[in-house]
């Protein structure tokens, strides 16, 4: 999971170009079912908080790093890919979470959660 890189070239956060890479840290889901409460009280709230439309299917949110340390959320339309990564990582097993250039709907400067990361050493 940490230092995974997802991602590069064209739909990467900000621009990024083709040899950096999206260093995913974590990632959460954004459903009508299930959505981080600090984002709003209900599914369409949490949406606009993040200016995105509430779509039925709900999104994945990537949550990462570019190589230059800024923080990036990105939204994907694949919750199933988001939410397998989810289920192994809680398992305890690696999983390289690369979202398709397809399934970005879109990158959001900086994290909508208050997260702690701490890289290895």
């Amino acid at each position: 999971m940490a230092g995974a890189p997802a991602g590069g070239g064209g739909g990467t956060p900000g621009g990024v170009g083709a040899d950096d890479a999206l260093y995913v840290l974590t990632a959460v889901l954004l459903t009508p079912a299930q959505f981080p409460s600090v984002l709003g009280d209900d599914y369409p709230q949490a949406c606009r908080a993040l200016g995105l439309e509430p779509y039925a299917e709900g999104y994945g949110l990537v949550l990462g790093q570019d190589g230059e340390g800024a923080r990036w959320t990105v939204a994907v339309d694949d919750v199933s890919l988001v939410a397998v990564a989810i289920a192994a990582w809680d398992c305890g097993m690696e999983y390289d979470l690369s979202p398709g250039e397809r399934s970005v709907v879109a990158a959001l400067p900086g994290w909508p959660l208050a997260l702690t990361v701490a890289g290895a050493g």
